[in-house]
């Protein structure tokens, strides 16, 4: 359900299996496409998105397959992605950031999802209502053409 002409919002419901993964990025690209966005605002999108929905499928999903909900469009000056699961509560703002490394062996593997999802997107809420975790991650672009 990619949006196409220039659509102002765009929905997609994907499944909690991986592959799902490259459909979430093409509907990304779809949109921004659409919206004319800058090719930053795109990659940090496309990459958000994929930490978000990759981090629900691994974690919130193991007690069986469900559905992932996801929205995008604009507030504002914003880009706002929404994303609900009916996974377990949990609320990413209160995840601490990982400690640095003090030396190779100390190095963590996994755990870097947040932080990056932190990073390259410019604003974060959550709320959890009717058993859904609802994320919304926005990202600075220019007004909507």
């Amino acid at each position: 359900m990619a949006a196409t002409g220039g659509e102002p919002q765009a929905s997609l419901t994907v499944g909690s299996e991986l592959r799902e993964l490259a459909r979430v990025s093409a509907w990304v690209h779809d949109w921004a496409e659409g919206q004319r966005l800058p090719p930053r605002v795109t990659l940090n999108l496309d990459l958000c998105s994929t930490e978000v929905v990759t981090n629900i499928m691994t974690h919130a999903c193991s007690q069986g397959a469900q559905n992932i909900f996801l929205r995008l469009g604009w507030q504002g000056q914003d880009v706002a992605l929404e994303v609900e699961d009916e996974g377990r509560e949990f609320d990413p703002r209160q995840v601490p950031e990982p400690a640095p490394a003090t030396s190779i062996d100390d190095a963590r593997i996994g755990g870097w999802g947040i932080p990056i999802v932190r990073r390259f997107s410019d604003g974060l809420r959550y709320s959890h209502h009717d058993g859904r975790n609802c994320l919304t991650l926005l990202f600075r672009a220019s007004a909507p053409p």
